[in-house]
């Protein structure tokens, strides 16, 4: 092979340096938000949201229509509830007793409970809300999001790991920082190991 000519090794490690670069830097970009966001909602969690996540509960209490109470139309009777309680959270149960319904609804940071009674048309609602610290721990968690946001969640998720991998690719190409990073890189994951191990209760 003349001098000067690159080797079919040399090209593929030249590309691949060059599109892990690129890949790189716009992945992190692309979720900067959202890992700033993790950051952030992450700490919040570990310490229980600083005590500022406590629920805030309220009642209410109305009077449905007796062909409403004493149908077993699942439909008619959580839009009645919807419409007397001005509720708008996706619904999660539907219980039917004999004496007794109940509903639940959720979304981030709110859950609500309504019990209807059969006989006397009654339905008394319970509605927790824990304001804005709920809904970022629960936008953290994917609790009660809906699939758009938990599909979110798993974009990102595949994101930071692809910037991961592009990163170390990265490392590898750099002679002078390869052997630093991949002490570093196992330093951090033996600390990580270690933690796990020695103070996680099993």
């Amino acid at each position: 092979m003349p001098r000067g000519e690159a080797t079919p090794w040399a090209n593929f490690k030249r590309g691949a340096l060059k599109w892990s670069r690129t890949l790189h830097i716009y992945l992190s970009l692309s979720a900067f938000a959202m890992l700033l966001f993790f950051a952030v909602t992450g700490v919040m969690l570990t310490h229980d949201n600083f005590g500022m996540g406590l629920p805030i509960t309220t009642t209410a209490e109305h009077k449905l229509a007796a062909s409403i109470t004493r149908s077993h139309d699942q439909k008619a009777v959580v839009e009645a509830v919807r419409s007397a309680f001005g509720i708008t959270l996706p619904m999660t149960q539907f219980t039917d007793d004999a004496d007794q319904m109940e509903v639940s609804f959720a979304g981030p940071s709110k859950h609500t409970q309504v019990v209807i009674h059969r006989d006397t048309g009654v339905a008394e609602g319970s509605f927790e809300n824990r304001g804005l610290v709920g809904i970022l721990a629960d936008l953290h968690k994917g609790a009660e999001t809906g699939w758009a946001w938990r599909a979110v969640l798993d974009i990102v998720s595949v994101w930071i790991a692809l910037s991961s991998i592009t990163g170390f690719i990265m490392l590898l190409a750099l002679p002078k920082r390869r052997q630093l990073g991949l002490i570093i890189t196992v330093i951090g994951t033996l600390i990580t190991l270690a933690a796990y191990v020695v103070y996680v209760p099993r």
